[in-house]
């Protein structure tokens, strides 16, 4: 029979064996999953199915159609502006013709404006339609204040 102090120690060498080996191996397990997973095949396994994973799960965004009213309208503007494109150089040489640049045609414009608000004789209020305020009185109502 062994003494219990020596197979306590016993017992104690084969956990500290255990856990050593254990230790070991872990490392040993870990270093190979590393290389495999680092491995070129393995990561271009990872990029695809990540992709394709990406693709299933997302949303798919489908463009609107461009409502035709919409479309119209855009078609109206752009041929305005070019309508408008077209007439104003048109309508400078006329002014430039006229009146030798846009700020005399401006100042002419204000000038016809300005005579015609003075012939124009300023609308005074009939006595019937003026309003009159009403008296004002001390708090006392006694007396009316100026």
């Amino acid at each position: 029979m062994i003494p219990p102090d020596q197979e306590i120690y016993e017992v104690e060498q084969r956990i500290a064996m255990r856990r050593a080996q254990v230790a070991r191996n872990s490392k040993e397990v870990g270093n190979r999953a590393v290389q495999k997973l680092a491995s070129p095949v393995a990561l271009i396994a990872a990029a695809g199915l990540g992709f394709v994973l990406v693709r299933g799960v997302a949303k798919k965004r489908k463009e609107r159609e461009h409502p035709k009213r919409r479309q119209s309208d855009h078609t109206k503007a752009a041929k305005a502006t070019g309508l408008a494109g077209l007439l104003m150089p048109i309508a400078m040489w006329l002014i430039r013709a006229q009146w030798g640049s846009p700020a005399q045609a401006a100042q002419f414009l204000l000038e016809k404006y300005q005579k015609r608000s003075e012939r124009k004789p300023a609308a005074v209020p009939s006595p019937a339609l003026r309003v009159v305020p009403p008296p004002r009185v001390s708090p006392r109502r006694d007396m009316a204040r100026p």
